[in-house]
This record gives C-alpha cells, sequence and structure tokens, in this order.
C-alpha cells in the first residue's frame, strides 16, 4: 500500500477582537495509490485549559446533646465537636477555553499560517490515532474488494 494523507483546515472559530482561535475544524483524506482507494475522516481541535476545581467541604457545628437519666435530676451531657467534612475532594480537569492573546508565544490570526493550525489539530497524538484509524479502513476496504462470494457450481 502507499498511503497518502492529506490535511486540511476546514473552519476556524476564533474571537474578532483579539484573533485568538479557539475551535479548528480539521479533515484528513486518504488515497491508497496502489488501489485508488480512499478515506477521509473529519474532527474539531479546541483549545483546551486546566482548571482547578476547590474542594467542596461543610462545616459541622459543634453539638452539646444533655438528657435525664430517669433517676432524680441527673443528667447526662454529650459534646460533639465542631469538624469540617470534605464532599468533594479538590481536582484539576481539562476545559474549553479561549486562548489569551497577550500571553508570550501567542500568534497573531493574521499571521497564523494552516501548518501552523494543523499542528495544534495532530498534537497529542490526535494525528496520528486519526492517520491510524484511517489506515484501518482502507485496509479494510482494500480486503473487501479481494475478497467474493459465489459457488463453483452453477444453481439448478
Amino acid at each position: 500500500m502507499a498511503i497518502t494523507f492529506t490535511w486540511s483546515v476546514k473552519d476556524m472559530h476564533k474571537v474578532t477582537d483579539t484573533g485568538a482561535v479557539y475551535k479548528v475544524d480539521w479533515r484528513c483524506k486518504v488515497v491508497d495509490a496502489d488501489t485508488e482507494v480512499s478515506h477521509s475522516r473529519s474532527g474539531t481541535y479546541q483549545h483546551m485549559s486546566s482548571v482547578d476545581v476547590p474542594a467542596i467541604t461543610k462545616d459541622i457545628p459543634e453539638i452539646t446533646k444533655t438528657s435525664r437519666t430517669g433517676e432524680g435530676d441527673e443528667t447526662i451531657t454529650v459534646v460533639y465537636p465542631a469538624y469540617t467534612s470534605v464532599i468533594i475532594e479538590a481536582y484539576t480537569k481539562l476545559a474549553s477555553a479561549i486562548p489569551d492573546h497577550t500571553a508570550a508565544g501567542f500568534k497573531p490570526y493574521a499571521d497564523l499560517t494552516e501548518a501552523d493550525v494543523l499542528a495544534w489539530c495532530k498534537a497529542d497524538g490526535v494525528g496520528a490515532k486519526a492517520e491510524a484509524l484511517i489506515t484501518s479502513n482502507i485496509t479494510n476496504k482494500i480486503a473487501a474488494q479481494v475478497n467474493s462470494t459465489g459457488m463453483p457450481w452453477a444453481a439448478e
């Protein structure tokens, strides 16, 4: 198989005032030169940022309970101390975000090239995964062409 991958940007979403691109729609088309079988896959790149989510806690106040024992004026007092209960632990998550146009390394919209934008789309293994899925699909299509059904004798 002589497979050719052709990546392209279908559209970009940006903040008009700052030129910050936060979303990219991409496409990867693959053609096997030997068989001319092709397949494509589209996807979306979304700019992400780490967000710290604080713990959720609840303060439980001190509780004092007094009860009579039933014999004379004797009472028993029980004190439950105050404490803080953690309902959800703090954690960090990824969330979609608008890139900071004042950050070092920010490239203005007008200066972006398709290669710059496709590098974002292919980052973190996304490009390799997309290419592997498409290659698998091409391989299956080629295998289906090689296989056939039927019987070696004539139907009566």
